[in-house]
């Protein structure tokens, strides 16, 4: 081999063994995880548009009745929480007769690598934990004074569509409670990955001498952004 070949031949060699040394680009290095916190986003401006549907019984009164209407909530700033963690206000609002969107309220949000907190009415909820994977159960009510309530995800990482909208990866929150013919509690919510809550269904009944009283609650996505 000549003086000029065996240099080139070299000069190879140093080039792969140099390139095997560069963080970040050996062959054996793993895949990163997708531990699923795309299902809870935390992006400022970002907002999903809700239908909702409720209807309420109560036969010892001998009152029902039922509403509908449009809600949206928007991921309105972060800040630094009492806890030194960061946290997103949540602006929720409602639209009137004339289209316009009225605030509602303000909700708060917190995620870390761990797990996901949301207050609503002033209860802080425990909504996910991470990762995100089929079976794995918690306490939705582990942060607040409510009795337990076991949810888990039932699956995740599954196609769904709804009112023209299509979404690759959904995960669905569920509970697990030990529903009887006096008592029922049913709580649904699925989220759709780098959206956020997509769909919430919540059923809660209780059967006395007196009759029955419950509620059902409806909230799915029709729009989202940006």
């Amino acid at each position: 081999m000549s003086m000029e070949g065996e240099r080139t031949k070299w000069m190879m060699l140093a080039g792969s063994i140099a390139l095997l040394l560069v963080p970040g680009c050996r062959r054996d290095d793993p895949a990163p995880v997708d531990l699923g916190y795309g299902y809870f986003p935390t992006r400022v401006g970002s907002w999903v548009e809700y239908q909702v549907d409720s209807s309420w019984l109560d036969e010892a009164f001998q009152q029902s009745g039922n509403i509908s209407y449009r809600l949206l909530e928007r991921i309105d700033s972060s800040y630094i929480d009492l806890g030194g963690r960061r946290a997103e206000r949540i602006e929720r609002f409602v639209q009137d007769s004339l289209g316009n969107w009225i605030i509602r309220d303000i909700w708060t949000q917190t995620r870390n690598s761990v797990a996901a907190e949301r207050t609503e009415e002033d209860r802080r909820f425990l909504k996910m934990i991470f990762p995100v994977r089929a079976g794995e159960r918690w306490n939705l009510n582990a942060y607040n004074s409510q009795d337990d309530l076991e949810v888990g995800f039932g699956i995740a990482d599954v196609p769904w569509s709804a009112n023209g909208l299509s979404f690759d990866s959904t995960a669905v929150v569920q509970s697990y409670y030990p529903n009887n013919p006096i008592d029922t509690i049913i709580y649904w919510e699925r989220y759709a990955k780098h959206v956020g809550l997509v769909e919430r269904i919540v059923d809660s009944s209780e059967t006395q001498l007196s009759g029955t009283r419950g509620w059902y609650f409806r909230q799915v996505v029709v729009d989202h952004g940006p």
